[in-house]
């Protein structure tokens, strides 16, 4: 008798050894849920995120919050997450071809398998801005006034070591034009820089600025992606880099990332929760005003895209 109350007592004291961890599981989340986004606020990433966070908000009992970490090209914020407790409530909200040119071109302390990946939910390519003021009315005649005048025409990067800057780099390869480089630090300055006329041109996510093109003031002189797709009509048939005789070709799916050794069963909730938010009415509603509609891709496919496309990162950042 003795013997088998011993056995009971183990076997109870084990569910109740265990109950802390199921619980904990059950009830994620159970803080606030901090969505890093690693550019300034005001770029086309940090208005995704937020229009994300407002869709999980109505999801979840906590807070959602966008927290901007800027600084190194994007490094700063994805190194924060690599870094932090892998809990499932600090979560990396960027690009992927953002953090691959940050992988290539920056010594991060961090790589792709720093994270595990939960999944895609915007996709857009990237685009050539110019204001109107400037004159430049296509990309062709951007690389014309390069040539004319070596040294002095400037295309501007959105960051110093992301995509918008290797696909500026590719650009200056495939066509062999003089043209200067200058990198901003997020999308938000670049905006800035444009919308002041401060600079000719400038690379950013498509759809960013989109609103001065519908007004006339900003003028889309190139596109790495096809804009089929656009919600903005005129902008459709717009030949890409690549049908126009330019080897580049760019674009940008953001999505989420949290640390690789988060648990397994914190994960599957997290992505239920990003993929309703993602489905939602509100978050394609967003994306009709914003330019493009809501693409979902799940965790495992969009690690596989992001990797998949490594390589010609590492060959076009040499």
């Amino acid at each position: 008798m003795l013997k088998k109350f011993c056995c009971i007592l183990a076997v109870v004291t084990g569910l109740f050894m265990m109950a802390p961890g199921a619980q904990a599981a059950a009830k994620y989340p159970s803080k606030p849920i901090h969505l890093v986004v690693p550019w300034a606020a005001g770029g086309g990433t940090d208005v995704v995120a937020r229009a994300l966070a407002e869709s999980m908000r109505k999801l979840v009992t906590v807070p959602v919050v966008v927290d901007n970490i800027t600084g190194a090209g994007g490094s700063t914020g994805n190194k924060a997450v690599a870094a932090a407790v892998p809990d499932g409530h600090t979560i990396l909200f960027n690009g992927d071809t953002d953090i691959l040119g940050a992988v290539t071109m920056m010594q991060g302390g961090y790589d792709l398998d720093s994270f595990t990946y939960i999944g895609g939910v915007f996709y857009s390519p990237t685009w050539i801005l110019s204001h109107v003021d400037t004159g430049i009315t296509d990309i062709k005649d951007f690389l014309d006034k390069a040539k004319a005048d070596p040294g002095k025409l400037v295309l501007g990067s959105t960051t110093p070591a992301g995509a918008q800057m290797v696909m500026a780099a590719s650009i200056q390869s495939a066509t062999n034009a003089p043209f200067r480089i200058i990198p901003y630090q997020g999308g938000s300055d670049m905006t800035k820089a444009l919308l002041g006329n401060q600079v000719p041109a400038g690379i950013i996510h498509a759809p960013v600025m989109l609103n001065e093109v519908k007004a006339g003031t900003i003028r889309v002189i190139g596109t790495g992606g096809s804009l089929a797709n656009c919600s903005y009509e005129p902008l459709r048939g717009m030949k890409t880099l690549e049908e126009i005789g330019i080897p580049v070709s760019m674009g940008i799916y953001r999505g989420l990332m949290v640390p690789k050794n988060t648990p397994d069963d914190v994960v599957a909730q997290l992505t239920e929760i990003v993929k309703k938010a993602a489905a939602s009415t509100e978050f394609a509603e967003f994306g009709e005003r914003f330019g493009f509609l809501p693409q979902w891709c799940d965790g495992a496919e969009y690690e596989k895209n992001i990797k998949e496309q490594l390589k010609s990162f590492e060959h076009m950042s040499r």
